[in-house]
């Protein structure tokens, strides 16, 4: 058994103690810039898609390929990241569900691609299922979805319009479960990347929002190895 000097182990367990929080620090960084990246994938990609059916802009084979790709990337957040993306994502895709909102191949086919993804991680790694987060944010989509639909038939103005458009009670859901749950302020970053994205794709014209999501692949594709 090797003795050590009671300074010498002392600034070595300091020093150990000082590379797992580094090490910790980095990892939560690469966790939050994924979760960005992958939420403001995702807006964007959800209303390219409801646009495509919706309003006949866009390419339909695009959105069956944003589709798939969305499927996955949202199934794999919820394992990755656990508790908040678990009951953002469930909210959203069982409150689409409840406003019949899936009313395309598209958005029918990512909803089974997200939930077998969220399914075939949960069964090897586990997940992280919160009923109270999966509520509140189940209510508030409900709600948004219900309120965007109405925006859409009714003439409210513009002001009332943009509001109601802007989906506002998701944003009040996640202010309350920040206060009220573990949920980290940093949260508020990938939430407000997907809406960024979700608004910024449904004001795109036809050729720009083709061209966007083109890009976008074209890029990826150049990062492969």
């Amino acid at each position: 058994m090797i003795l050590m000097p009671p300074n010498r182990a002392n600034d070595q367990e300091s020093f150990t103690t000082f590379e797992m929080f580094a090490v910790g620090e980095e990892l939560a960084l690469l966790n939050l810039a994924f979760l960005v990246a992958t939420y403001a994938f995702l807006g964007g990609a959800i209303k390219y898609i409801d646009q495509v059916y919706d309003e006949d802009m866009g390419s339909i084979t695009m959105a069956k390929i944003l589709a798939v790709l969305s499927g996955l990337l949202m199934g794999a957040s919820m394992i990755i990241d656990g508790g908040f993306s678990t009951a953002f994502f469930m909210a959203m895709l069982i409150s689409l569900v409840l406003t019949k909102k899936i009313d395309n191949w598209s958005f029918l086919t990512g909803t089974m691609v997200a939930l077998a993804t969220f399914i075939v991680g949960a069964l090897i790694w586990g997940a992280e299922l919160l009923p109270i987060p999966i509520v509140i944010f189940l209510i508030a989509g409900a709600i948004d979805e219900i309120a965007d639909s109405f925006a859409h038939r009714r003439g409210l103005g513009q002001v009332a319009e943009y509001i109601l458009h802007y989906r506002p009670f998701s944003d009040l859901a996640l202010v309350l479960l920040i206060v009220i749950m573990p949920f980290d302020w940093h949260y508020l970053a990938p939430y407000f990347a997907f809406t960024l994205c979700y608004l910024f794709m449904g004001g795109l014209e036809d050729g720009q929002m083709a061209e966007s999501f083109k890009g976008i692949l074209r890029r990826a594709s150049q990062l492969r190895p």
